[in-house]
């Protein structure tokens, strides 16, 4: 064929394809036909669905809009090309030149021998891979030719961003962690001489009245402070015919006037002190020592040395209303009645824990459930004021652990190493934390936040191990009794400054006003 009728073809079919207008100002603007293609537009891509106008010149073009965009794309009048896009767009046009001459010498050798189909097919793969190994793209049609702004490359596999943990980590900040910080005290409001303190895991030693009084044994002895008006008085136990060596354990009945001390040898003394006079001596049938008891409404409950488990009703002459024998194999050291009376929980030196029923106590019950996870005996025991069938108990020197109990399930919920030996709990409902003394081997208080019992802070003071806690009638004060015979006080539960007032009958003052001597 004439080259030069080749030529007048060829630029017929540019002319059709594109436009003499656009070819000559993108030929103008690229410099050179054989200039190296630059192979990093993979972002750019022109569409050539529709021919140009040749009457305006102007073609209309589609623009491929990209899937994803930029969160903020900046605002500007006209479109700013970059200059290597227009080796691209040379690379397109003559490519299309090149299509519509082979297009063209197809028609004109349809009759021709068979192997032109696998020629065109050979030079459509070899024209592909050239592409993609130039280019590095895969097909043309992806790529822009114009576009407001390019998509910037994405980081390597594997890449972290240093300065994206420095913002998350800022980000964070924002909130307000002042309402977060818990203020606890790190030494006692007061500190009191406890002389000749039985040191003993397993007795329980001290309470706190609704009256506002703290009551402490001393051996045979027990003392009665009261916090308000620092007013002191003895109530001799020892004034009995009873061969008493000391007091195992006490408690105050719920009218605050009444106390009840348990002795060495099975006796329970019950004392009116405002007069400071005996009213009742209940005997057991044996002479073991009681080291736990409860209270509900009238319903005294206690367990003693043998693991017998008794319930007495302090209204009639005939006080031993139920006799639980081998309620424990070894000593009952905890017992508490959860808050709606309808459980009571005992721990003992088996390392048990028995949940009982109200509703069915007799000398031949079984308990409810029992918990055996412990690794030690279990004097610390305490409910939740507003979950009922929730309990929280803590183990001796071996176990060191504070565990928490669905009663009505039977089972576990939580569990948590306190790295020393429990021997009170307490559960604070206003601030939903639970207190807990320990013994051997740091003799601190630490608080746990609940449920997910994270440790709050821990508070050191006492040089022997915490014998026993009492909360206030107030719910602010803590009361602890150690193996250093000292009694100490501590304002752990402040009042909140949006708290509510105290309910009627509880003194509005502070429950430590009348205490100036400290040791």
């Amino acid at each position: 064929m004439d080259p030069a009728v080749n030529g007048k073809q060829s630029g017929v079919g540019i002319k059709k394809a594109f436009g003499v207008t656009n070819v000559r100002k993108a030929l103008d603007a690229s410099g050179s036909f054989h200039q190296s293609i630059n192979g990093s537009f993979a972002n750019l891509s022109i569409s050539l669905n529709k021919t140009p106008n040749p009457r305006n010149g102007k073609g209309d073009k589609k623009l491929n809009k990209s899937g994803s965009r930029l969160a903020k794309t900046p605002v500007v009048d006209r479109f700013v090309p970059d200059r290597s896009n227009f080796e691209m767009a040379h690379y397109l046009l003559q490519s299309a030149t090149d299509a519509a001459n082979r297009n063209g010498k197809g028609q004109s050798d349809a009759s021709g021998d068979g192997n032109n189909s696998d020629n065109k097919k050979n030079n459509s793969l070899y024209s592909k891979s050239l592409t993609e190994n130039m280019l590095g793209v895969s097909d043309l049609n992806s790529v822009r030719v114009l576009s407001f702004a390019q998509r910037p490359k994405g980081p390597p596999e594997g890449y972290q961003n240093a300065l994206k943990v420095v913002y998350q980590g800022s980000a964070t900040t924002t909130q307000n962690t002042a309402s977060k910080y818990r203020v606890y005290p790190k030494s006692p409001d007061r500190v009191l001489d406890a002389p000749d303190v039985v040191d003993d895991f397993y007795l329980n030693l001290l309470d706190w009245s609704s009256s506002n009084v703290v009551s402490i044994a001393l051996r045979d002895q027990v003392y009665l402070w009261t916090a308000h008006s620092a007013e002191i008085q003895r109530v001799p136990c020892d004034s009995s015919t009873d061969d008493l060596l000391y007091v195992s354990s006490l408690g105050w009945l719920q009218d605050g006037s009444h106390l009840v001390c348990a002795t060495d040898n099975g006796r329970m003394q019950i004392w009116d002190v405002e007069r400071v006079k005996m009213i009742r001596n209940l005997r057991t049938d044996d002479s073991e020592r009681i080291a736990a008891m409860s209270f509900r409404s009238h319903m005294l409950t206690e367990g003693n040395r043998l693991g017998t488990l008794r319930h007495h009703d302090l209204r009639v002459a005939e006080h031993e209303v139920m006799k639980r024998e081998n309620a424990h194999a070894q000593e009952i050291c905890g017992v508490r009645w959860s808050p709606d009376g309808r459980f009571c929980s005992t721990g003992g030196n088996d390392n048990l824990v028995n949940i009982w029923d109200s509703v069915n106590m007799s000398s031949t019950s079984q308990p409810v459930c029992t918990f055996s996870d412990h690794q030690a005996a279990i004097k610390a025991m305490c409910w939740s004021p507003s979950h009922s069938n929730v309990l929280a108990t803590g183990g001796g020197t071996n176990d060191r652990c504070i565990k928490l109990w669905n009663v009505s399930s039977g089972t576990l919920l939580k569990s948590v190493n306190a790295e020393s030996q429990v021997s009170s709990l307490i559960w604070s409902e206003a601030y939903r934390e639970i207190l807990s003394s320990h013994g051997f081997t740091k003799h601190q208080l630490t608080l746990w936040k609940y449920p997910e019992m994270s440790k709050v802070g821990e508070m050191m003071g006492h040089t022997g191990r915490i014998l026993q806690m009492a909360l206030s009638p107030d719910q602010t004060t803590v009361a602890t009794v150690g193996a250093d015979e000292t009694l100490r006080f501590w304002r752990i539960f402040p009042p909140s400054k949006t708290s509510k007032d105290l309910k009627p009958g509880k003194p509005k003052a502070s429950v430590m006003a009348g205490f100036h001597g400290v040791r």
